[in-house]
């Protein structure tokens, strides 16, 4: 009986060192898996923190109170076919200063919402299949990063709405790609796959920077010219017997998580 009561202590004590404390859950009513969550890092400090939620061909906003939830906004996608399986937050300030959600899924379209506006205030096409993570540049907030079942990355342009980068090809990616992340120089991405591998693309080529230079100002009769680039600078395989689903960067270093026979594994390389 003593062991129980000082296991018990031990455990509170543990929950206030964490600092943490459950306080409310929320079932959104279609019933089918939530894939994607985040939180809008644009919200000021003195309001509640706002975090969007995708799952079925919903997307979901809510507004964290002291011990609850609240939903703000929900959107429905007019194809009832979608699922949505990632979702971004936006920053734009040009032509005005606004917060949007950049949104994806099994149809492989990107929807831009507008949460001010109340509606859809655009749509990406080009994508082969499926898309599976977005992420937005770290300093150029035009730029948005897909993750594709199409076995490639691309980066677009949101001012201009085209598709200017596509990474994958010769040494690209075998199988669907499932994650990707910028470093915080914006020079380099990180992705990894179904097909076991870790892939490391340079932005800092001079073809690179031309191509995101000229997205800008391109206004020709004939399509964009978009840039293929198939050669990674760093990609393994090696280390992983079953598919990455998750990479990110952690400071000047690759953090990323695997999944092998059911157990996720943390892996950090220099």
């Amino acid at each position: 009986m003593r062991g129980k009561k000082v296991k018990a202590v031990e455990k509170r004590e543990h929950s206030k060192r964490n600092g943490f404390k459950f306080t409310s859950w929320s079932k959104e009513d279609h019933k089918e898996p939530i894939f994607g969550v985040a939180f809008n890092p644009y919200t000021n400090p003195v309001h509640p923190p706002v975090f969007a939620a995708v799952g079925s061909n919903r997307v979901t906003i809510y507004e964290c109170l002291e011990d609850s939830v609240s939903v703000i906004q929900s959107y429905s996608d007019p194809c009832t076919e979608e699922i949505f399986y990632t979702v971004c937050w936006l920053y734009t300030v040009s032509p005005e200063v606004s917060v949007n959600l950049a949104v994806a899924g099994q149809r492989g379209l990107i929807r831009v919402l507008s949460p001010t506006k109340l509606h859809n205030l655009f749509t990406l096409m080009g994508c082969g299949d499926s898309i599976n993570e977005l992420k937005l540049h770290p300093s150029d907030s035009n730029l948005l990063l897909s993750a594709s079942k199409d076995n490639s990355l691309r980066l677009w342009n949101l001012k201009t709405r085209r598709c200017i980068l596509i990474l994958g090809g010769l040494q690209g990616h075998r199988d669907e790609v499932l994650s990707c992340d910028f470093d915080l120089s914006a020079r380099y991405v990180l992705s990894c796959g179904m097909d076991h591998s870790v892939k490391m693309w340079s932005l800092e080529t001079d073809d690179v920077k031309n191509t995101i230079a000229l997205s800008y100002t391109y206004n020709q009769d004939k399509p964009f010219p978009v840039l293929n680039v198939h050669f990674p600078i760093f990609s393994t395989r090696s280390i992983h017997r079953n598919y990455v689903d998750c990479v990110r960067w952690f400071g000047n270093k690759q953090w990323y998580q695997r999944r092998v026979r059911g157990l996720m594994e943390n892996l950090l390389f220099s």
